[in-house]
């Protein structure tokens, strides 16, 4: 589905409840206080945008 190629340091921590039209993201990224929320359909636009989420 999607081709991602990341060289990360840390573990970044993500739990994911999966639904049927959309699901529920939780980020844990280190070195930061507060952790990241979204909401992603089951698209591929929206895969491509949590991918490019956990990278920022």
């Amino acid at each position: 589905m999607t081709d991602a190629s990341i060289a990360q340091t840390e573990p970044v921590l993500v739990a994911i409840d999966i639904a049927k039209s959309r699901h529920e993201v939780l980020l844990s990224i280190p070195g930061r206080k507060r952790r990241r929320r979204l909401t992603v359909l089951n698209q591929l636009d929206d895969f491509n945008r949590l991918m490019r989420r956990g990278v920022e």
